[in-house]
């Protein structure tokens, strides 16, 4: 049969309202924050595996779904109806070890048709710390998480005790991470019974047509777009800051091919590093996520589009070809190599080199790089609840975010978080988290001054205080992005790094400028998370005024920013934004004094923050 475009979108839009279903069933029925910030993603593969939707998942996430659903059928080539299979194996498909997916083959009339995922981020993995990461593991037994690659846990709808009572035994807050377990397992089985319904509304034959003509249909959206842009070729670099064990840090770097007339476009990222002895390590999953990632944000640019002009699907991928070689830092690790942090640090920079990178090839192309660090602002906090008799808490915080990168079109978004989110996770309820844990947070504001200025900026980060109420915390966290910040692109500005203090009982505030931290906070005392912005795209004296202005009456930026890097001369009282207004003639004069000295450099931006006032939330 020959499926027509409009059972074609309406049979897509349905696949995706189920994988939407998930996550709103994960939302709305697990037990830790973590999971109520949306740090989890739902994808539905087809019958050859191929992913077909991932609507609203977070990017680092769900590229592996292809990968993690061959990995089923090649682990349990006679995976059956009532099965459900658990992965987290950084070697096979999956992100890194804090990703539980939970895969479940969905039949029809004896057929297997589709497969639910669910990829859920634990606060507890059973690393040897209290913390989902582990950035300085020597490997994969040094990290110490529990690794299951690809194993059943559950048959004929029934739990796998055995695999239940492990994980009882080696993760913190056992209570809360079973929650979160019979969430993740509910929507993956709420998926398979909309599934079926979708098969017995449309029939059999449908279903098996619309699977590949929608992946089909994807890759033309692709070519199509890939034919808008201008052909080139480009080398891409970029360095992660020094760290421990790598006291010069980790080049990187990355071939871009854009090829329109071919419509296609080619990353090739096999010149770099091998493995490296900490838990930095990409996995295949997050190489090619990256690199992808920074792709469809050039390709979905479209300031007036109603709708993704180009959905992240295995369709997609195939005009998407990502080079990656075995045993490489940015590739496929070779076991036992850690790759705990692999949906951050290396990968946000992947992110942004290839995004920067693509700017390079022409104007109106690719993304200035966006915020690094993981500040205190997504640290993994735990310690003992003397509200609850002492009982264990552990928890990724996400209280506050971090700016993301300014585009040819529009400016950086303020929620972005980090590059493996891309502003789909939420920020954490205040109320909601000193309620479930011994936490108070004092302060989530917007990081006056740190954006990456720009014909469109960067988002600025965030200023986030939190610390405990009855008993000491453990808080650990690791900042990268301090020396080689978020840079701009096409003349745009460099962003502020990210920064961590520690606020002392007296009000006193001592700055921790360790890259990996490790802090016990006692009651009384604060932690403060500085996170980085966005770079800017374009130069910043190119800014519409009105523009300028409005950042000043948000306080994104300061006055005396608004002129000494845009060129906006404002009048009114800086204490009553209602007065403000831009100065036309001074502008004018403003900026053509600033074009004659050249465009902005680095230090040049970073003089003239040093000139600006404190902001309030330092005081």
């Amino acid at each position: 049969m020959a499926i027509d475009p409009i059972t074609l979108g309406v049979m897509a839009s349905r696949v995706d309202s189920v994988a939407r279903e998930m996550t709103n069933t994960m939302v709305r029925t697990a037990r830790s924050t973590t999971m109520a910030s949306k740090d989890f993603s739902c994808s539905i593969a087809g019958p050859d595996h191929d992913m077909l939707s991932c609507p609203d998942a977070n990017p680092v996430h769900v590229y592996g779904t292809a990968l993690l659903a061959q990995a089923m059928a090649d682990t349990h080539p006679d995976f059956r109806e009532g099965d459900c299979f658990l992965s987290n194996d950084p070697y096979v498909g999956n992100s890194h070890a804090a990703d539980y997916t939970f895969m479940v083959p969905v039949f029809f009339e004896g057929e297997h048709i589709f497969t639910a995922l669910a990829k859920a981020h634990q606060a507890d993995c059973g690393n040897a710390l209290p913390t989902t990461y582990m950035p300085t593991a020597l490997d994969v037994y040094n990290e110490g998480a529990l690794v299951f690659p690809c194993v059943k846990i559950q048959s004929d709808f029934s739990d796998n005790a055995d695999l239940i009572r492990m994980c009882e035994r080696r993760i913190r807050a056992f209570d809360i991470w079973y929650g979160d377990y019979l969430a993740t397992l509910g929507a993956c089985r709420l998926a398979e019974r909309r599934l079926k319904e979708l098969c017995a509304f449309f029939g059999l034959d449908a279903v098996r047509e619309f699977v590949g003509a929608w992946l089909d249909y994807s890759e033309q959206m692709t070519a199509d777009a890939i034919a808008q842009l201008p052909a080139g070729r480009v080398i891409a670099r970029t360095q992660l800051d020094p760290f421990p064990r790598l006291p010069d840090g980790i080049p990187l770097q990355a071939g871009i091919e854009v090829d329109p007339a071919a419509g296609k476009i080619t990353v090739d990222l096999r010149e770099n590093p091998d493995c490296v002895p900490v838990g930095l390590n990409l996995t295949e999953s997050t190489t090619k996520n990256a690199a992808t990632s920074a792709v469809l944000y050039t390709l979905n640019g479209d300031p007036d589009a109603t709708r993704v002009k180009v959905p992240n699907n295995s369709g997609t991928h195939r005009r998407i070809e990502i080079l990656v070689r075995e045993n490489c830092v940015v590739g496929a690790p070779r076991h036992p190599a850690s790759a705990s942090c692999a949906t951050t640090t290396v990968q946000d920079r992947v992110v942004g080199m290839v995004s920067r990178g693509l700017s390079m090839i022409g104007e109106g192309v690719g993304t200035a790089e966006q915020t690094y660090g993981s500040s205190p602002v997504q640290a993994v906090v735990s310690g003992e609840d003397q509200r609850r008799d002492g009982a264990p808490y552990i928890l990724q915080i996400f209280s506050g975010t971090a700016g993301g990168p300014a585009t040819p079109q529009n400016d950086g978004w303020l929620t972005y978080l980090i590059a493996g989110s891309s502003g789909m996770g939420y920020v954490d309820s205040t109320e909601i988290s000193e309620q479930k844990y011994p936490l108070v947070v004092w302060e989530k504001v917007v990081r006056a001054d740190s954006e990456g200025a720009g014909r469109t900026r960067g988002a600025p980060g965030n200023v986030s205080i939190y610390g405990p109420t009855d008993d000491t915390m453990t808080c650990h966290w690791f900042m990268e992005g301090r020396l080689n910040r978020p840079q701009g692109a096409r003349g745009g500005g460099q962003a502020q790094g990210p920064e961590a203090w520690l606020v002392q009982p007296d009000g006193g505030w001592a700055e921790r400028p360790e890259v990996v931290g490790e802090l016990d906070l006692a009651p009384g005392e604060s932690i403060a998370s500085l996170s980085a912005g966005g770079g800017g795209y374009g130069p910043p004296l190119a800014r519409d005024p009105e523009d300028v202005l409005r950042d000043v009456v948000d306080d994104y930026i300061s006055p005396q920013r608004a002129a000494q890097v845009y060129g906006v001369v404002l009048t009114g009282d800086p204490a009553r934004w209602e007065t403000l207004r831009v100065d036309p003639a001074a502008t004018a004069v403003r900026r053509t004094v600033l074009d004659a000295a050249g465009p902005l450099r680095a230090v040049d931006d970073d003089a003239a923050r040093a000139q600006q006032p404190t902001p309030n939330w330092w005081l």
